[in-house]
């Protein structure tokens, strides 16, 4: 059976269509079709049509790449620096925080390491140190703690886990 421009062009672009949606490329999806008319049109090689979707698709995926990041990190609320409260966080210096927010240190090269208690926040869940409310991600760590605290007052900690672990094991031994 003989095949028509117009047959050839259904089955090329329903499979264009497949391999975008198996690229999870959508953009390229959208844009090949006007991107192959205007290659047509200025007479582009494959290379030039071809950098044009790539192109295309990259763009698109880097404009909205930080989006996808952003929902799947769950944030509470989305804030800039310029609506930061330093009154609230007297120790940061105003200064250093803008410095960082011009990402010079990315293109330096360079390492950033914050330090600081990881309980900053009153309405966070990890928990002060002596802190009862227990979350779930935590329970186990703050059961081990306690259980750790009470066994110190039965002598120390290495018997007490020794106890735990090797039951049938004598601890009266010189050096136990």
């Amino acid at each position: 059976m003989p095949t028509t421009k117009a047959t050839q062009r259904r089955d090329v672009s329903t499979e264009i269509a497949y391999l975008t949606r198996a690229l999870k490329a959508p953009t390229l999806r959208e844009s090949v079709s006007r991107l192959a008319d205007r290659a047509r049109a200025e007479n582009w090689s494959h290379e030039e049509y071809l950098a044009a979707c790539l192109q295309r698709e990259v763009s698109a995926r880097e404009s909205h790449g930080g989006e996808g990041r952003i929902r799947a990190a769950r944030f509470p609320a989305r804030k800039s620096l310029e609506e930061f409260d330093f009154e609230h966080a007297r120790g940061l210096k105003r200064d250093t925080i803008a410095h960082l927010g011009t990402l010079d240190f990315i293109t330096a090269r360079d390492n950033v390491v914050f330090l600081g208690p990881a309980w900053h926040r009153e309405d966070s869940s990890c928990g002060r140190p002596g802190d009862t409310r227990v979350s779930g991600r935590s329970s186990g760590a703050v059961r081990h703690r306690r259980r750790m605290g009470s066994t110190a007052r039965r002598g120390s900690p290495r018997r007490a886990h020794l106890r735990r672990t090797h039951p049938a094991l004598p601890l009266s031994a010189p050096g136990g």
